[in-house]
């Protein structure tokens, strides 16, 4: 029997089946888009700043929870078209009963807090922008804009009618691309990102994202009739600072075709700063051949896999999977096959609702299997096998993958989520009858555990069919109830593959994706049991050519020239950033570190005492390259510190030079020292400033040998210490990392510097751009939450 993992219910309005319904963001959070919101569910494991209430002993299936919240859309609001044009076919229909059609998340780390945005599209076109507040986990999500109608028309030539901008703005899909790697060590701080829309006019409009709104950067004529559909394939990195990628579409007559497009790295010369600065040169082709021909039929989904490295677009049409593969120039990774493939689905009657002609809630490609998971909404699932070689639908006859109830076949996946849906959907339950009649109908499907996919979570709604009379329409009409669930759809590895793929993980991930641990070791979370089985071999690989680490690059100085704090400070925010969180190796090391404080966190005795010893030396490795970032930093802004510099710069230059340091680094701080101003110079003052005083008592407290996350004056008040910059934690508002829990003071806002008030010791425009470049955890690289200590 499979293994449920989990069920979460959530009351809502029937939603629309769609490959959008339920998708992960790279923050780790599951987005499930019903038709008048979007809930935002967060898996429990690998969150510690915050707990879930105990488990009731009621629940079956505690092993998987979720904090959740919403982002609340207010249909009222909706633009009227009619008011900017009186043409028939520039009117909506989602006028009349506004809902939400699609929402995509952003890659992490383009909002003010580091997290992902969500970008919302509804049944009248309108395109909004929501971000988290404060904290993305259970906080409020607030709009950051409406997107103005007429964005991508305000530069359109005099020539063109009012009537024809209304149908090239209005958007009918959207889809928003990861960044691009472009091979550059640090990788740069900037959005390499598009969020690409559909349009009624056969136009597909390309974004960038600002800071507060979205930029227009192109739009391509790639029809004359609706988008219904686009796509991005990854990003593949041709040479150093050149990415590419394919924006695939479709349309209303099934047609699919693509668009490449390819980002350069255009370097600023003569530029002001510390790291090099740079622009993106955009340039974006259209391909004169579709990929795919018109049929009599409309999309119902669209999607690129890539099965051995090998871009595969698929698209689904009622009844029938067609994949496309082009050509490949490395013959060692070319599939086994070109062209076209059509593979028709058959039906499997599990119920009275059973019919392969459903639309598709999921489409999602399964490496270890090399097998392409397709979702129906009438709850069936078919596996399209052997991506490599030769496509084809996997009948009962497969002996492979066994799964523990069955093959890894179209009818043994259809069965253990038609069996999860009878072991814990009410209505089914309290009948225990489970009947044809009892249709599990399956909105969005996704794997858990990324690319092992060995956990499916999918949205499910409970429907009963009796005959077509009114008696269907008032059941259907008051099912309230959705619930999201997680099991298992296939065997999970063996603990040496489950290693590796560990290894691989943290190994592998490139800094530039700017994904969360939560997000990329959720996989290695769910396997809670395995990891601390493997204490040993885990904690080896771990630990194995950690401390081969390449030296920090020079930092060149600072000109001599009279410019304004707030410039330099710009430009030392921008550079921190850049190689705190712009380095593969220090997010590998932080992968790493995030692994063995969950692992610490879950274990006892002496398998505990040994995950601590392993996070312990993990913490030098990483504090010990961040401290040279830092001292290379302040060393090139010397002669221009004060003298309210002075306990930060000075503290970094004490901490860095203890004798337990490198001696890497303790050279580094030893040129800090000697090219520190007169004014910050002398035992007395450098004593002076390592002490903050106690905030009970007064009394001094010494940091010389600080460090830590806590400190304890003479007369035995015990602080927290800011986990960035060591002082006392004298504020009320701090920033915990949602990870490992450490706090770290809030950066005054450049708009509004009262927002956040420092200790006085931190009063420090060094401090703060410091503290504006740490927009997430030093240590774990998780996102923080901003709350009252």
């Amino acid at each position: 029997m499979s293994t449920i993992h989990g069920t979460f219910s959530i009351p809502t309005v029937l939603t629309r089946p769609s490959t959008a319904c339920l998708q992960w963001s790279a923050d780790g959070q599951i987005f499930f888009l019903s038709k008048t919101a979007v809930y935002v569910l967060t898996p429990e494991r690998g969150v510690h700043s915050i707990t879930l209430p105990g488990a009731d002993t009621g629940t079956l299936y505690p092993d998987i929870r979720y904090f959740s919240t919403i982002i609340d859309c207010d249909p009222r609001k909706a633009f009227s078209w009619c008011l900017a044009s009186k043409a028939f076919g520039a009117l909506s229909l989602g006028s009349l009963d506004v809902g939400l059609r699609a929402v995509v998340c952003s890659p992490s780390g383009l909002s003010a807090n580091a997290s992902c945005i969500a970008a919302i599209l509804s049944a009248n076109m309108d395109l909004s922008l929501w971000h988290s507040v404060k904290n993305t986990i259970t906080g409020e999500w607030v709009k950051m804009c409406d997107v103005p109608p007429l964005i991508a028309e305000v530069e359109a030539p005099p020539s063109r009618s009012e009537d024809e901008k209304i149908l090239r703005s209005q958007m009918t899909c959207l889809s928003w691309s990861p960044h691009a790697d472009f091979d550059v060590w640090p990788a740069p701080s900037l959005d390499s990102s598009f969020l690409a829309t559909g349009t009624r006019a056969g136009t597909v409009n390309l974004f960038r994202f600002t800071g507060s709104s979205l930029h227009h950067v192109s739009t391509v004529e790639v029809a004359d009739e609706w988008v219904t559909h686009v796509a991005f394939s990854p990003w593949k990195t041709r040479k150093k600072g050149e990415s590419q990628a394919a924006l695939i579409y479709g349309t209303t007559s099934g047609a699919v075709g693509a668009v490449k497009i390819t980002q350069i790295l255009v370097l600023v010369t003569p530029a002001l700063g510390f790291c090099p600065m740079y622009n993106i040169e955009t340039r974006v082709d259209k391909s004169e051949h579709l990929l795919f021909p018109p049929v009599k039929a409309g999309i119902t989904a669209l999607a690129c896999i890539h099965p051995q490295r090998h871009a595969v677009v698929v698209r689904a049409t009622p009844g029938v999977i067609s994949l496309w593969s082009g050509s490949s120039a490395a013959s060692n990774l070319k599939l086994g096959w070109a062209g076209h493939r059509y593979i028709r689905l058959t039906t499997q009657n599990f119920t009275v609702g059973s019919s392969s002609l459903h639309s598709v809630s999921g489409l999602n490609y399964i490496a270890q299997e090399d097998a392409l998971l397709v979702s129906l909404s009438d709850g069936t699932m078919h596996i399209i096998e052997s991506l490599k070689t030769e496509p084809r639908l996997a009948d009962a006859s497969r002996v492979e993958g066994h799964t523990g109830i069955g093959t890894f076949t179209s009818e043994g996946v259809s069965r253990v989520v038609r069996t999860a849906f009878k072991r814990t959907d009410r209505p089914v339950v309290a009948s225990a009858a489970g009947s044809r009649a009892d249709v599990n109908r399956v909105s969005g499907f996704v794997p858990f555990d990324g690319a092992t996919s060995a956990v499916g979570l999918w949205i499910q709604e409970y429907v009963h069919f009796f005959a077509f009379s009114s008696v269907w329409y008032r059941v259907c009409g008051f099912n309230l109830l959705c619930s999201l669930q997680a099991a298992e759809i296939r065997a999970k590895s063996p603990q040496n593959e489950f290693l590796n793929e560990i290894s691989l993980i943290v190994n592998t991930t490139k800094a530039s994706s700017s994904a969360t641990p939560l997000h990329l070791l959720r996989p290695v979370f769910l396997r809670t049991k395995d990891l601390l089985e493997l204490r040993d071999a885990l904690i080896e690989k771990l630990l194995k050519d950690a401390e081969r680490c390449p030296p920090p690059p020079e930092v060149q100085m600072w000109p001599g020239e009279d410019l304004p704090v707030a410039t330099m400070s710009h430009h030392l925010t921008r550079s921190l950033k850049t190689y705190l969180f712009g380095c593969d190796v220090l997010h590998s090391l932080r992968l790493k570190l995030a692994v063995v404080d969950y692992c610490w966190r879950r274990s006892k005795g002496i398998s505990q005492n040994k995950f601590e010893e392993a996070a312990q030396h993990l913490l030098q490795i990483i504090s010990a390259i961040t401290m040279r970032i830092l001292c290379r930093h302040l060393k090139a802004i010397a002669p221009s510190l004060q003298d309210s510099d002075a306990p930060f710069v000075i503290r970094i230059a004490m901490q860095s030079g203890l004798l337990a340091a490198p001696a890497v680094l303790r050279a580094d701080a030893a040129r800090l020292v000697s090219s520190l101003p007169p004014a910050l110079s002398g035992t007395d003052k450098q004593k002076a400033a390592l002490n903050q005083p106690c905030l009970a008592c007064g009394a001094a407290v010494d940091f010389a040998g600080g460090g830590g996350s806590h400190t304890v004056c003479p007369n035995g008040h015990a602080w927290d210490q800011c986990a960035a910059t060591m002082f006392i934690l004298s504020t009320p508002k701090v920033r915990t990392c949602t990870g490992c829990t450490r706090k770290v003071l809030i950066a005054p806002s450049e708009e509004d510097p009262s927002e956040a008030v420092l200790p006085v010791p931190a009063q420090s425009w060094v401090v703060e751009a410091f503290l504006r470049a740490v927009n997430r955890c030093l240590f774990c690289g998780n996102n923080f939450a901003v709350g009252t200590f």
